[in-house]
């Protein structure tokens, strides 16, 4: 009877003991896994707070200027405002208006020729005596000298008309043909005007 308690207490404690440890080994597992738990809460916690953050600051109200730039209200920018460019152009290239002196090509002054030509009644002449002016004829007078009497009247037709194509005119463009009626005086008064070219040859 008597090592039948000492069985039964010697049981009893090693039950005792075996669920003792149990109860410490599950406590163990049971605070590792609670430290765990608070580990990764903690982790979640800490990332879910970071992201509230960033949302926070993306979401920061905005001012925006005329133009349209959007900045955080919260966050002050030192921009430097916009110097305009000014493009200075160069000035105006006018070009020098230079008045183009005419050369002359024959001297000014006052000429006189003796002009030659054949006519019916034999060899003619005629006088002539202008002034020139920058090339222009200015002034003229003509001095009949025929040999006989049909080249006198020939020659005093040529005088009473041929002033208007002469007066006025540059010398280089005068050349008569006929004049009045008179188509051979024409050639001694060239004549003599060729002379005079000669003489007043700039």
């Amino acid at each position: 009877m008597e090592q039948e308690n000492n069985l039964q207490r010697n049981l009893g404690i090693t039950v005792s003991v075996i669920i003792a440890c149990v109860v410490v080994f599950v406590t163990i597992i049971f605070n590792k896994s609670s430290s765990s738990s608070s580990s990764t809460l903690a982790d979640q916690t800490s990332v879910v707070n970071s992201q509230a953050s960033n949302q926070v600051l993306n979401q920061a109200p905005v001012q925006g200027d005329d133009e349209g730039d959007n900045v955080p209200a919260s966050i002050p920018t030192n921009i430097p405002a916009k110097t305009p460019v000014v493009t200075t152009m160069p000035p105006a290239t006018v070009p020098k208006q230079t008045t183009a002196k005419a050369t002359s090509v024959y001297k000014n002054g006052t000429y006189s020729a003796t002009g030659s030509y054949m006519s019916p009644g034999g060899y003619d002449q005629i006088g002539v005596t202008l002034t020139l002016a920058n090339d222009i004829i200015t002034d003229i007078s003509v001095t009949p000298m025929a040999g006989d009497h049909t080249s006198s009247r020939y020659q005093s037709r040529f005088i009473s008309g041929y002033q208007q194509y002469v007066v006025g005119k540059n010398i280089a463009s005068v050349n008569l043909t006929n004049v009045s009626g008179a188509s051979l005086t024409p050639i001694g008064f060239n004549d003599a005007l060729s002379q005079i070219k000669s003489q007043a040859k700039a």
